[in-house]
């Protein structure tokens, strides 16, 4: 999986470690799968080999159709997600589209694009944040927060799921419907997993990353229980699949303020490209983003996010070979 940006960091307690952008993508992380663990990952399991050819060649039939309605049903989130967009306020260029190459999504040129030209502008209206949750119909939920001295990162961790909860009637709906429902990170390993990951050569800086973050969780999960459930209305009663859904959400396409300090907020579609080290094209916050270079159709964008390769592997499940740092 790709990744986020510089600047990024963990939250809460971890808050001080660049962290990576994640990208809208379906491919799942085949590296955790693999650490001896007798319970396999969800997703792992392949078509048997021994059953007669006729059986093989509908599996096949099968996953072929499977990706054509999952590319048709990408080009319609993503016509729905450029035309809200757009009507508020955002600027995105008709050059680009998404596409699943690979068992992986990104985005693509549809025709050559000039050096210079606009990719994309996104609006302040559009981020979301601290200050969203508080302008949005839940405000004096968050205003109560904010006043127990909740953390800034939960905060956002929060919004998020509320807003997920909303459906259809959520402002964010059709970016939301282009966020993943599920992640393959290392909050998702077992114990005996953990134990491997730590074995495994070159590993360490890994495990001590997922450490931190499980610790985050923890303490964030541990204050909602504490100061915000007693109180919330039913709307606001999360378990803690949803809030770790919300936490993995905001670590893998959260952006850090302009000081770097923490995931304080989302911003539509500059996590959706997928990362490539030394791309020419180089992440930022700052809400527009112009062509580095000539793109040809057919072209990948694609963002340098300056990550760890322990990062890649932390956050997305696999470590990623044009990576800085670790070649695993």
């Amino acid at each position: 999986r790709d990744i986020k940006m510089a600047g990024k960091r963990t939250l809460g307690l971890c808050l001080h470690i660049a962290v990576a952008l994640c990208v809208l993508g379906v491919a799942s992380g085949q590296f955790f799968v693999n650490l001896g663990d007798k319970t396999k990952g969800t997703g792992t399991d392949v078509a048997g080999a021994g059953g007669a050819g006729s059986g093989v060649d509908k599996a096949a039939d099968a996953g072929v159709a499977q990706q054509g309605d999952q590319q048709a049903q990408l080009q319609e989130d993503w016509t729905a997600f450029v035309k809200w967009f757009r009507s508020n306020g955002g600027i995105i260029s008709s050059k680009l589209t998404v596409k699943v190459r690979n068992g992986r999504q990104g985005v693509y040129f549809k025709e050559r694009m000039r050096r210079g030209e606009t990719i994309v502008s996104f609006p302040r209206n559009l981020r979301i944040d601290e200050k969203t949750a508080m302008k949005g119909k839940a405000g004096h939920i968050f205003q109560r927060l904010k006043n127990d001295k909740c953390y800034p990162d939960l905060m956002v961790i929060l919004h998020i799921v509320h807003e997920s909860s909303l459906g259809k009637d959520s402002f964010w709906f059709p970016y939301f419907k282009l966020l993943r429902k599920s992640y393959n990170n290392i909050m998702s390993l077992t114990e005996p997993q953990m134990k491997t990951l730590l074995r495994r050569p070159g590993c360490e800086n890994t495990y001590n990353l997922g450490v931190m973050m499980r610790r985050t969780f923890n303490n964030f999960y541990e204050w909602y229980k504490k100061n915000c459930e007693p109180w919330a209305p039913p709307e606001f009663q999360f378990t803690r699949d949803d809030l770790l859904w919300g936490f993995n959400t905001l670590v893998t396409c959260g952006w850090g303020d302009q000081s770097g300090n923490g995931d304080k907020s989302m911003i539509p579609f500059s996590d959706v490209p997928q990362h490539r080290r030394e791309s020419a094209q180089k992440a930022t916050n700052r809400g527009f983003i112009s062509a580095a270079k000539e793109y040809q159709a057919g072209e990948e964008l694609t963002f340098d996010y300056g990550l760890l390769n322990d990062a890649v592997l932390a956050y997305y499940g696999q470590p990623t070979p044009d990576c800085r740092g670790l070649k695993r």
